[in-house]
């Protein structure tokens, strides 16, 4: 993950023209590198393969739903910086109060629109790049450095 203001972006939804209209969505706004999956199991092993800056990921997939996705990538000390939005039609507040306790960065509503999603990913994307500042200022470069 670079400083680039536009990271690569991994869409993970089952639904294959959702997946495709968000990827075109990304493109026109500037994204060069799209890749869309409707797996959470393969979006799983993209995102441990890749180097993704930004996940947008439904929250009603099957067998591994983006609950999941986003807690294994909010977990593992090499992922957890990659921002994080859920997307979903309809959501109940259980969901949100675990996705938040898992560390998600956004909610997107479906349908969104353009002005929204751009709103959305100008607060994930700085809140990202000062997360990504802090650890990289203060997390030790090895184990020897907190020895």
């Amino acid at each position: 993950m670079s400083d680039d203001p536009f990271p690569s972006v991994l869409i993970i939804d089952d639904n294959a023209k959702i997946g495709r209209l968000v990827a075109e969505i990304f493109l026109r706004l500037g994204f060069a590198d799209v890749d869309v999956t409707p797996s959470g199991v393969e979006g799983i092993e993209m995102i441990r393969n890749g180097s993704y800056g930004l996940i947008v990921c439904d929250l009603d997939l099957e067998p591994v739903d983006g609950l999941q996705v986003l807690r294994t990538v909010k977990s593992d000390e090499e992922l957890f910086k990659i921002a994080f939005i859920l997307t979903e039609t309809s959501i109940t507040f259980e969901q949100v109060t675990a996705a938040h306790a898992a560390g998600v960065d956004a909610f997107l509503l479906k349908p969104f629109d353009i002005a929204l999603l751009k709103q959305k990913l100008k607060s994930v994307l700085r809140r990202q790049a000062k997360r990504r500042r802090i650890v990289n200022e203060w997390a030790p470069k090895s184990l020897q450095d907190v020895l």
